[in-house]
C-alpha cells in the first residue's frame, strides 16, 4: 500500500468500556491522514508500527465525520487528559483519541487544549469536510508552545517526509491522558446518541 500522510501526530487510542466510559489505552501511537483515490483516510497506528500498517484506517466519506474536541457534558467526571472524538453523521459509531504530546498549560493541566491542539483538530476536521488545504503552509502556521525542555512536539511527524522510521526515538508518553484516565459516558456529549449503522466505513 502507497501511504503518503499529509499530517501525523502523537496520539493514543481509546476503548470505551461498560457504562460508556473512556479508558485511554496506553501505547504510544500516531493519528495520521493520507488521501487515496480522493478520499481521506484516518489512521491509528502504534510508534512502533510503521505508517504502511495502521492499527486502524477509516476510508472517510467527505461531511460524514467530525473530528472535535471531547468535552463531558453535564455532570459528567472531566477528563484528565485531551481528547478528540471521531463521529459520524451516518452511523452511531465513536473513536476517541488522546493526544500524547506534553500539556502547554503552564500549571501542567492535562486537559487543557492549548491554540496548537485546537488547530490540530481543526485541520483534520477541515480534510474531512473535503476541503482543500495547503498542507505545508498549514503546518508551517501552526501555533507554537512555550518550550519547556520537555516534550513540546519537537519529534511529531507533521510533513510528508519527514522520518516515518518506528526506530527513530520518538519518546514516551509525556502528557496527554495517561492510561490511568477516565472520561464519562460517551453517549452524553451534548448530542443524543444515534443506534445502528455502519462504523464510517473501515478499510
Amino acid at each position: 500500500m502507497s501511504v503518503t500522510p499529509v499530517i501525523t501526530f502523537k496520539a493514543g487510542i481509546c476503548d470505551i468500556e461498560s457504562g460508556n466510559v473512556v479508558k485511554p489505552k496506553p501505547t504510544p501511537g500516531y493519528l495520521y491522514l493520507y488521501i487515496e483515490d480522493e478520499l481521506p483516510h484516518l489512521c491509528w497506528r502504534p510508534r512502533t508500527a510503521p505508517h504502511t500498517e495502521p492499527d486502524l484506517d477509516l476510508v472517510m466519506v467527505p461531511a460524514d465525520g467530525t473530528f472535535t474536541p471531547y468535552k463531558p457534558a453535564g455532570n459528567e467526571a472531566p477528563t484528565n487528559g485531551r481528547l478528540f472524538v471521531l463521529k459520524f453523521c451516518s452511523s452511531s459509531q465513536r473513536y476517541l483519541f488522546w493526544l500524547q504530546s506534553k500539556s502547554q498549560h503552564e500549571g501542567g493541566n492535562p486537559s487543557w487544549f492549548s491554540p496548537r491542539d485546537l488547530r490540530l483538530g481543526e485541520i483534520i476536521n477541515s480534510l474531512l469536510q473535503g476541503e482543500d488545504l495547503d498542507m505545508e503552509e498549514e503546518i508551517a502556521n501552526l501555533p507554537r508552545g512555550p518550550s519547556s525542555g520537555g516534550d513540546d512536539d519537537e519529534t511529531m511527524e507533521d510533513v510528508e517526509g519527514v522520518d516515518h522510521d518506528p526506530n527513530h526515538n520518538h519518546g514516551g508518553n509525556s502528557g496527554g491522558a495517561g492510561p490511568d484516565a477516565t472520561g464519562g459516558d460517551v453517549r452524553e456529549e451534548g448530542q443524543g446518541s444515534r443506534e445502528g449503522g455502519a462504523d464510517g466505513g473501515r478499510a
